[in-house]
């Protein structure tokens, strides 16, 4: 179980460099951190801010605080 923990751990940190590649404006240069496909999907409603990645579907929400 401890083992499966890390792996969320380390996986949780990837998608964290993601989210600040989007903040930046590099979301579209940054390839998916799960299946390392390119092209991954930014979609702005609001102050939330979506990342999906269209080849195997994993996907990021989060709130746009410099909004």
């Amino acid at each position: 179980m401890e083992r499966d923990e890390d792996q969320l751990a380390a996986l949780e940190s990837v998608w964290y460099e993601v989210i600040d590649a989007v903040m930046s404006g590099r979301g579209a240069q940054v390839p998916c951190p799960e299946c390392q496909a390119d092209g991954l999907r930014v979609e702005e409603q609001g102050d939330r801010i979506t990342v999906t990645c269209p080849t195997c579907g994993r996907s990021v929400e989060f709130q746009n605080t410099s909004a």
